[in-house]
């Protein structure tokens, strides 16, 4: 399940060459880019919709799969992996005619039910076509075709009891990959998704193995966050060239066996700004393990409509302790731990296996992060990281 999941934020990571900023490119929930800009350029320069504001976030049931064929010569399988979560998308920032969103992909727990994160990352869309949305009034002058690279229809769409007046495009790249949305006509926002990339190539034993990769998402709900700041901006250190560098320690166990000692190795994070606005900074972030392959870095946007992120404003020193959003689609609750001039300390749990503690200066610079997961009862793991520079 976890596997599946991973994939469109993969193939997002691996293909983010070229852009201004990692973070500055047009993608989908499930992490595929998006064409509509492309291909209706006059998106790109289009007001946001009246629907989309800072804070608002959609979530989307996701349904991913990996199945693998193999047809020819003297083996014939059929096989892969399928998992069923949540893609998370929310506006933490809108400034100068862009909208910079951070999305974040659940996966259940299958013994204990409870939601935990998988990955996740940030992406910086003009304010007229962003992740799970576009502007309605040019979607109302885009006219119907039927292309064998893209097919664009009118109809009706029901969604969670609902109608809806919608506007569908199929796309099909000559890669492989085919992308469908549904778009209601009237606000802009993107009720329905699909994503498939195959390939083939041949064996050695004469036949053909075909790889596919496949993603279904349907709009589950709209909800806007609470922000426990009403106004902020970017701090002063927060600017193009700052790194932010991070130690600590990995540590796996058996909670079955509580005398045997966890299992215990190095890892490192290191935090690239940039670009920096008033309301939100972007760069990339990679982690660092004892493994010999260099993972890939994933593109980061931080902004002043966003929880957990790697900045806060000054406002959040005087925040009360308590409870600051709960999200009833995954079951976290964000809270301010502690709060005082020297800085404020943030936690964000489902209450059951999944728990991250993140502490900031006075600076507002994120210092300190622990990620602690449980998976049912049969392992635990916790990552410690610390600033070093």
């Amino acid at each position: 399940m976890k596997t599946a999941l991973l994939i469109f934020s993969i193939l997002l990571v691996l293909s983010a060459s070229g852009a201004a900023s990692d973070a500055s490119r047009m993608t989908l929930p499930s992490g595929m880019d998006n064409p509509m800009t492309i291909r209706f350029p006059q998106l790109a320069t289009a007001a946001a919709p009246p629907a989309i504001e800072e804070g608002l976030r959609a979530t989307y049931q996701m349904i991913t799969g990996s199945p693998e064929s193999e047809t020819g010569g003297d083996i014939e399988f059929v096989g892969g992996d399928a998992g069923v979560g949540l893609a998370q998308v929310t506006v933490v920032a809108l400034e100068a005619g862009k909208a910079a969103t951070w999305t974040v992909a659940f996966a259940p727990d299958a013994t204990l039910g409870a939601m935990k994160r998988v990955n996740s990352y940030g992406t910086v869309n003009p304010a007229g076509c962003g992740d799970f949305w576009c502007n309605p009034q040019v979607l109302e002058t885009i006219p119907e075709k039927a292309d064998d690279d893209l097919t664009v229809t009118r109809g009706t769409y029901e969604l969670n009891g609902k109608i809806y007046n919608v506007i569908r495009f199929n796309f099909q790249s000559n890669q492989g990959i085919a992308l469908s949305m549904v778009y209601d006509l009237k606000s802009g926002i993107m009720l329905y998704h699909t994503a498939d990339y195959s390939s083939s190539l041949p064996t050695d034993a004469g036949g053909r193995l075909t790889r596919s990769q496949n993603a279904i998402l349907k709009l589950v709900n709209l909800r806007a966050v609470d922000i426990p700041w009403k106004d902020g901006k970017v701090p002063d250190w927060a600017r193009p060239g700052a790194t932010l560098s991070y130690q600590g320690r990995h540590s796996f166990w058996l909670p079955q066996l509580p005398d045997v000692a966890p299992t215990v190795s190095s890892i490192g994070s290191e935090l690239s700004i940039q670009a920096a606005h008033s309301r939100y900074a972007e760069g990339r972030q990679q982690t660092y393990t004892e493994e010999a392959m260099q993972p890939p870095y994933v593109p980061m946007v931080s902004g002043v409509a966003q929880l957990m992120g790697f900045w806060v404003p000054e406002e959040a020193l005087s925040l009360t302790p308590g409870a600051v959003d709960y999200d009833p689609d995954t079951g976290m609750t964000t809270s301010v731990q502690q709060s005082g001039p020297d800085g404020v300390v943030m936690e964000e749990t489902n209450g059951v296996s999944y728990r991250l503690t993140a502490t900031y200066d006075a600076r507002g610079m994120l210092t300190g992060t622990v990620t602690e997961s449980y998976t049912g009862t049969a392992s635990g793991q916790k990552d410690e990281l610390l600033l070093v520079g």
